[in-house]
């Protein structure tokens, strides 16, 4: 007989998109189930501070913190999906590499399973540098759930 499955801590990246979003109240239904702590993680990109500040007069220091706030709303967004239910969860803000981060806080938290979007915010540049959904699945190693579209209709 195979053991049963633990799901004790569940990452969710966040990055504001539709994805994302949709990703997020899976791993609480999933949370729900397993009586998991929820953790969402906003990820600020160093690449994207840097093209912004290129762009602003006020340098990468301003754009790291206009960035991190935005993920601060996407991850209230989403955390409102936990409290909603009493599952426990945090929030958490990094920034460097998206890839990188969310691999080393899975590794960091000890989690068990990984839940994301199939498509996020990054839109042609994904096609440059590659899909960090399959860059996270290819270097944890632990299970990774892909959430794809959401529905058109609108509902959960």
């Amino acid at each position: 007989m195979t053991p049963a499955i633990r799901i004790a801590r569940i990452l969710v990246p966040v990055d504001g998109s539709e994805y994302s979003r949709y990703a997020a109240q899976h791993a609480v239904r999933i949370g729900q189930a397993y009586g998991a702590l929820v953790v969402f993680l906003h990820v600020v990109d160093d690449q994207l501070v840097s093209q912004l500040a290129d762009l602003e007069a006020d340098g990468p220091e301003r754009a790291r913190e206009r960035l991190a706030a935005q993920g601060a709303v996407y991850l209230r967004d989403v955390a409102q999906l936990a409290e909603q239910c009493g599952l426990a969860h945090r929030e958490q803000v990094a920034a460097g590499d998206p890839c990188a981060v969310i691999s080393d806080t899975a590794a960091q938290l000890g989690v068990d399973l990984v839940v994301m979007g199939k498509i996020g915010r990054r839109g042609t540049r994904r096609i440059l540098v590659g899909s960090i959904t399959r860059r996270v699945i290819e270097s944890v190693d632990l299970p990774v759930l892909v959430v794809s579209a959401p529905p058109t209709d609108g509902a959960p």
